[in-house]
């Protein structure tokens, strides 16, 4: 024993500075790790809440127009539209909303078969409800509900487990739908503007999956005449949070009391970070990250230099046991052996000449506009491609959230002082409507002025100075961009 504790002495102070130097590097390269990881996590939460933030931004748009129409205000009106109608039906409020339950079934657009009672209601059906869908069919929704000012849901797009409920009804108060409609007249009470006032609820299940409510009060001539809700479908959301995940990364949506809706849970080698939420919503959602994946060829770095300092104290070890049981030879008298001669001194081979180093190509050529060849009508389809799209949308928005912090100014400013994009007088504000187009995917035009985007940035870059981490996300977004045209050959 005394032996095998000198023998590990003796190899640990003939290997130390060895293994110094390999667990300084293992700690050194585990920070390193760690802090790379971390700025990875840190890049996809801002960019999943830029992305959410202008998803909700768009869907606040939309219910804004749609909530201010006459077609809306007449289709609940107390006069006119469904809530007149529906009253026809039967002075029973529960018999009425039974007879169009059982007429209207859920995904059906008019019954086949009518009873007396319901012709005044399905007249007033025919005559909104496909504008409706053409307008539900253009949004990022999927459903919309007219709720009259007694709480009856008077009209609903699909016909689901809400229609022709009464939400003031114990069977329905703790519905989303009902707590969404008492927060908006709950609003009412302390708003001056009542088409101001917007409730947005966090994911949660409604009827046959997950999804968010958006609900305005409907107004009209100064009257509020009840309630018009939203439904954004859950993997509307998901399929956004999809489309900016990289490999290693990506995002989970939780609900009310922290829960994970739709996708995978995390598993084994997954780290989830969060939850963090969306300003102005409060969404909640986490970053799910693998390290392994984010670490890359860093872990097996680290797992070489572990199996290095393992080498250097078994080998040396491994060589004293083996000297250890090595007889050593008796020595026996002999004579001396006569001289060899010394061998023959063999010829050196001859090393082939070294091959003429290639010439780098020259950067310049790369971002020389005049050298570029002419486009190929098969590069059209560039302007089809997701991750193109996608690129220019990153560039727009990293452009203007860097404006914003940098001048504090938004984005009617920015077209203006560039003379990029134009302007348009909309009732009494101004709007960028053209402009607004390249904030999202889905209303990116077909063929985007790619140019007008690249202008915009560096025209953003040129006149905003301060270094802050928006700045570098602008820079490598639009250098990306830069790189996939001049791949495309477009500059």
């Amino acid at each position: 024993m005394v032996g095998q504790r000198q023998g590990w002495w003796r190899v640990l102070s003939s290997q130390g500075p060895v293994l110094v130097v390999l667990v300084l590097s293992l700690v050194v390269l585990a920070l390193s790790i760690g802090r790379g990881v971390s700025v990875q996590v840190e890049q996809a939460r801002g960019a999943a809440k830029r992305d959410l933030a202008t998803l909700l931004e768009f869907a606040r748009a939309q219910t804004a127009a749609f909530a201010g129409t006459s077609f809306i205000g007449y289709g609940v009106g107390r006069y006119y539209g469904f809530a007149p109608a529906f009253a026809q039906i039967s002075p029973d409020p529960e018999r009425a909303a039974a007879l169009l339950r059982g007429a209207y079934l859920p995904g059906q657009d008019r019954p086949a078969d009518l009873a007396p009672a319901l012709l005044a209601y399905d007249a007033v059906h025919e005559r909104f409800h496909p504008s409706f869908v053409g307008m539900i069919a253009a949004s990022v929704f999927d459903d919309m509900y007219l709720v009259d000012r007694f709480g009856r849901v008077v009209y609903s797009l699909r016909k689901d487990a809400a229609f022709a409920a009464d939400l003031r009804d114990q069977k329905h108060r703790n519905t989303p739908l009902a707590g969404l409609v008492r927060a908006v007249n709950a609003r009412l009470q302390q708003a001056e503007q009542p088409d101001q006032v917007l409730v947005v609820t966090e994911p949660e299940r409604l009827d046959d999956g997950f999804g968010i409510l958006l609900g305005r009060p409907i107004v009209r001539h100064g009257t509020v005449e009840g309630v018009v809700a939203f439904r954004l479908p859950l993997p509307a959301v998901e399929r956004r949070l999809a489309g900016i995940a990289v490999p290693g990364i990506r995002f989970l949506l939780l609900d009310g009391q922290g829960k994970p809706l739709g996708g995978q849970a995390p598993g084994a080698g997954e780290t989830a970070h969060g939850p963090f939420t969306v300003p102005d919503a409060g969404w909640p959602f986490l970053v799910v990250a693998d390290d392994a994946v984010l670490a890359g060829p860093y872990t097996y770095y680290m797992a070489g230099l572990m199996l290095l300092a393992l080498a250097a104290l078994a080998f040396p070890l491994l060589r004293r046991r083996r000297e250890a049981a090595v007889p050593l030879p008796v020595p026996i008298a002999a004579a001396a052996p006569a001289p060899l001669p010394p061998p023959a001194a063999a010829p050196e081979p001859e090393l082939p000449p070294p091959a003429p180093e290639e010439a780098d190509p020259h950067p310049a050529a790369l971002a020389d506009e005049s050298h570029a060849p002419p486009p190929d009508p098969e590069q059209a389809a560039l302007d089809a491609d997701e991750g193109y799209r996608r690129a220019l949308v990153d560039v727009m928005t990293l452009t203007l959230d860097y404006w914003q912090k940098a001048r504090r100014k938004g984005k009617v400013e920015l077209a203006e002082e560039s003379g990029i994009w134009r302007v348009y007088m909309d009732r009494s504000s101004l709007q960028t409507r053209t402009l607004d187009k390249y904030l999202l995917v889905e209303t990116l035009p077909r063929n985007p002025r790619w140019r007008d985007v690249v202008r915009t940035a560096e025209y953003v870059l040129r006149h905003c100075n301060e270094a802050t981490p928006e700045r570098d996300a602008l820079a490598a977004s639009l250098n990306r961009l830069k790189l996939q045209l001049r791949q495309a050959e477009r500059i």
